[in-house]
């Protein structure tokens, strides 16, 4: 074999295995590492916990929303149901059929809001989800910390709407016991 032929040849190899030596992927190093199945099952097990964090959460505010939603409307109802708290009379101060339907309509509003909500975080876990198979862990972490946040604000909005029925509520319980 000529010289030259030889050096290109031996050229050849090394371009082959340098190239082989820079593309060899991150798992073969981590398959090195005796620890790495470990560190990844515990990571994908922290993600899995965190998940089913954020669905407990989010069913155990359901449930609480439910139990509020119910007691307000109870005490539209009764409002609504005892005839010596309505007067059709605009001058009378005591509660007009009016006030106790906005109060039923903003109810209303706020549990297909609080409806609407269940679903979007359904949805986003189900992302989050995916992400987590598809071994996007940075950018899962980031996203579930970003819902839990959501989730907090959601609930102090609609928790202050619920609120501010419950004052109308007790506003006009006060003005029919008053008389």
């Amino acid at each position: 074999m000529p010289r030259r032929a030889y050096d290109e040849a031996v050229k050849a190899l090394a371009s082959a295995l340098l190239l082989l030596f820079l593309s060899w992927p991150l798992t073969a190093a981590e398959a090195l590492d005796p620890f790495a199945p470990i560190q990844q099952r515990d990571q994908q097990l922290r993600q899995q916990n965190q998940l089913d964090q954020l669905r407990r959460d989010q069913q155990i505010q359901n449930l609480q929303q439910q139990q509020d939603t119910a007691r307000v409307q109870g005490q539209i109802d009764n409002l609504r149901n005892n005839p010596d708290n309505l007067r059709n009379d605009l001058r009378s101060t005591t509660v007009q059929p009016g006030d106790v339907d906005r109060m039923q309509l903003n109810l209303n509003r706020l549990q297909n809001e609080q409806q609407l909500k269940r679903v979007e975080t359904e949805q986003k876990i189900q992302q989050l989800q995916q992400l987590q198979k598809q071994g996007d862990n940075a950018r899962s972490q980031r996203q579930a910390g970003e819902l839990t946040r959501q989730q907090q604000i959601d609930r102090m909005q609609q928790r202050q709407k619920l609120d501010d029925i419950e004052e109308d509520l007790r506003r006009f319980e006060n003005n029919s016991h008053s008389r």
